[in-house]
């Protein structure tokens, strides 16, 4: 088996005087699909964010693609190939389509390499060609969250974390947002961490899934097994 892509020990991180993340530990490989299950307040969202560097660790180590730090800083991290699509999306709302793509690519200067990023997130999401110069904050739900992960993949990543993609869009968008990103892991090669609460569709495309529980891991198995007994688990956590 390869070496892990990113590896996370022991991590802890909280609030203030308030405790979050209580010895976190999880893996994915290259090219994975990795679901972060579990209940709101569980400290799903918290992870990514310490994982990236918008939150200070109190302990623990994160290590990817060779490289280790504790506090790393979150430009330096993008630079590396880690990427965040916020809870929320986090687009600019008075900003038009293309305008928003453009600031994703803030790690690439040259702009034959930024042309040829935006054309393949265009490809990934043809509304987003379509509406190029539209204001994103007029656009839908499930349109402005395309724009999200389009700002994303404009960094071309070699990891995605993906917060809660499916919040208020309608099922039927859910389903696109999520087999969205299927298609960029099988597109782009690109390793995946997703925190959903569909588990059904979240467990469908990841190939493991961790579940968490007041701060820590407290399960981890390949997302098939859960998916196949999930009415004798879900409810423990």
């Amino acid at each position: 088996m390869s070496e892990p892509l990113l590896e996370v020990t022991g991590l802890e991180a909280g609030y203030g005087k308030k405790s979050v993340l209580q010895g976190v530990s999880l893996r994915v490989n290259p090219g994975e699909i990795v679901a972060l299950l579990g209940h709101n307040g569980a400290g799903k969202s918290t992870t990514l964010r310490t994982i990236l560097g918008l939150m200070r660790a109190r302990a623990g180590e994160v290590r990817f693609d060779g490289s280790r730090w504790a506090n790393g800083d979150p430009a330096a991290n993008g630079r590396r190939g880690i990427a965040l699509v916020p809870q929320g999306r986090g687009v600019f709302p008075d900003l038009s389509v293309t305008e928003n793509l453009m600031l994703g690519a803030w790690n690439q200067s040259d702009p034959a390499i930024r042309a040829q990023r935006l054309a393949a997130v265009r490809e990934l999401f043809p509304v987003l060609a379509e509406r190029q110069d539209q204001r994103t904050g007029t656009m839908s739900g499930g349109q402005q969250q395309m724009v999200a992960v389009g700002v994303a993949l404009m960094q071309q990543p070699r990891l995605l974390m993906m917060d809660e993609p499916s919040i208020g869009l309608a099922p039927v968008v859910v389903q696109r947002i999520l087999q969205t990103a299927r298609e960029i892991n099988q597109r782009f090669g690109t390793a995946i961490v997703l925190v959903e609460q569909n588990i059904k569709t979240a467990l469908e495309i990841a190939s493991r899934a961790y579940v968490m529980k007041s701060g820590r891991i407290v399960l981890e198995r390949p997302a098939a097994e859960l998916l196949a007994a999930r009415d004798s688990w879900w409810d423990l956590y």
